[in-house]
């Protein structure tokens, strides 16, 4: 089978609804002009965007946390009064 083909071949894919999740994906895509299919499906792929863009747990603080004290130097940067020179201009 060519890869178009493959690509563009369906599976069934059912599940079991109450009432209540049926009337919500019905609500949905009531209110976004769709196919109730085509309401879910843009949630899923909503869904994947969102996580590849979000940033891993933890803070920067938390992943250098290990390097904090062991360079020379001030301990806030800020200190150098030139850094600040026509800030708010």
């Amino acid at each position: 089978m060519s890869a178009t083909k493959e690509k563009n071949k369906t599976v069934w894919f059912g599940m079991k609804l109450t009432p209540e999740q049926k009337e919500k994906i019905r609500t949905l895509a009531r209110r976004r002009g769709v196919s109730q299919k085509r309401a879910v499906m843009d949630l899923i792929e909503r869904e994947f965007r969102e996580e590849s863009i979000k940033a891993k747990p933890g803070s920067i603080y938390e992943r250098t946390k290990d390097l904090c004290g062991v360079f020379e130097g001030p301990g806030d940067l800020s200190t150098n009064s030139k850094y600040m020179e026509g800030y708010g201009q």
